[in-house]
Order: C-alpha cells, then structure tokens, then sequence
C-alpha cells in the first residue's frame, strides 16, 4: 500500500501505536530524528511503524525534544513470509554491516551462531548497538516489520529452536545454484550459513537431519556475511510485484 506522506524522508519508529485519535510524546531518539535528520514542522504528516505491522499516519503537533504527534489513522498487517537467517562468526568484526543489510532487506530474525570452527565472542555485548542499526534500517528502507536480533547461541541449540514446517537452505558451494529455483512466496524460509572457516562435518550432518537443503549462492567462494547477504537477496527478490512492506 502506498504509505502516508510517502513524499516525505520522515519514517518513525514508535514501538507502541494508539489508536487513531490519541496523542503521544515520541521518544528523544525519534524526536531528534523528526526534528534534526528530518526537518518535520509542526502541521506535517509523517508515517510511522511499531516495527510488528502497524502502519500509521501522524500529525506533528509539536516539534523539538519530546515532539509530540496525533495518530490520524493506524492499520495493522501480518506479514505474508518471513525469513530467518542463521549465521557462524565472520572475520572481523562485520556484524555490525550484516545486521544492517539483513535489515533493509527485510529479514525477520538474525541468529548469530556459534560453532566449532568460529564463536562471535567479538560481538558480545553488541545486542544493543545491533539493535539501533536494525532500528535505523527499518526508517530507511521503510518497512513495517523490525529485524530481531538474538544473542548468540550454540548451533545445535539454534536449530532446536526453529519454526516448524518453514522451508530450510544451508549455503553450499557444492549445491544447486540459486538461479535455477525460486524462493518461497510465503511461509517462513531459514538460511545456515557457516562461519569463515565453515561448517564443522558434523554440523553439517545436523543440518542435513534437519532438512536443509544446499544451495550455491555464488560461481566462487563467499565470505560468510556476503554469503548471508547473499541469500537474504535472493529471499527478499521474491517478493517482487508483491507489498513492499510485507
């Protein structure tokens, strides 16, 4: 659907939206956002999401610190697929880049794994910071639905914790190329990636009983945060001629 004030750079992130009619206080991130980054007057209409599928249309009532809007109207939507992308420790410290893109591409759970040939120690304690790149993807790319983002686990417990029935790829060099099948046009979809120095054989037998299939993402090697990006595009091109914010 064709989003309110869509001329407008303004795109807020308000995790809790009242009904229409009801005025709020937004918080001093957003209302530095509002106010600086996007240079809103009071009077202007700006669009909003709880990051959950709400959609609204907000009138600035006052501008400034603690800006103060009405909520002219507010829709809700659920979304119609999902993704879910699992990834081992890449080298260096890319995450920060990789929640990013897997954000503004759409993704709905980013779980860091650990496994035996990598552990993202480097990242630990960076859920918050990760969290704020996530929130400032979703203004940018517009999107009603915000990219969770996990603590790191164990593979093995990863993996136990996924939905049932969703439709499941490890990346492989030796698998099949992307360019031959299609991505899901609903449901949930899963990508494993293993870490930089990649996936352990016995990890790899655990993801084989798990259901997942292979699949080549490149005619060469990927890095794994490329790998994963990789294929959150080939997800995210499905949903092409459909809602962009699904």
């Amino acid at each position: 659907m064709p989003l309110p004030g869509d001329g407008a750079p303004s795109f807020l992130w308000v995790p809790e939206l009242p009904a229409a009619g009801a005025r709020l206080t937004l918080s001093e991130d957003e209302s530095h956002y509002l106010a600086r980054v996007c240079r809103v007057r009071t009077g202007e209409i700006v669009s909003a999401t709880d990051g959950r599928g709400g959609l609204a249309s907000l009138r600035v009532i006052e501008a400034g610190r603690a800006a103060l809007v009405e909520v002219e109207s507010c829709e809700r939507a659920r979304p119609a697929r999902s993704a879910w992308v699992l990834v081992g420790s890449p080298e260096g410290e890319r995450g920060d880049w990789l929640v990013e893109k897997l954000a503004e591409l759409g993704v709905s759970v980013f779980q860091p794994v650990d496994c035996e040939r990598g552990r993202w120690e480097r990242m630990k304690g960076r859920e918050e910071r990760w969290q704020r790149l996530a929130v400032a993807a979703l203004r940018q790319s517009r999107r009603r639905f915000l990219l969770e983002v996990r603590t790191p686990r164990p593979l093995g417990e990863a993996m136990g914790e996924l939905p049932t029935g969703a439709g499941s790829w490890l990346a492989d060099a030796a698998g099949p190329s992307a360019a031959s099948c299609s991505p899901p046009a609903d449901g949930v979809a899963i990508a494993l990636i293993g870490p930089a120095s990649g996936l352990a054989p016995g990890e790899r037998e655990l993801a084989q009983r798990g259901g997942f299939q292979p699949i080549s993402l490149s005619d060469s090697r990927l890095r794994a945060e490329t790998a994963a990006l990789a294929w959150a595009s080939w997800w995210s091109g499905g949903a092409a001629g459909r809602d962009s914010t699904s």
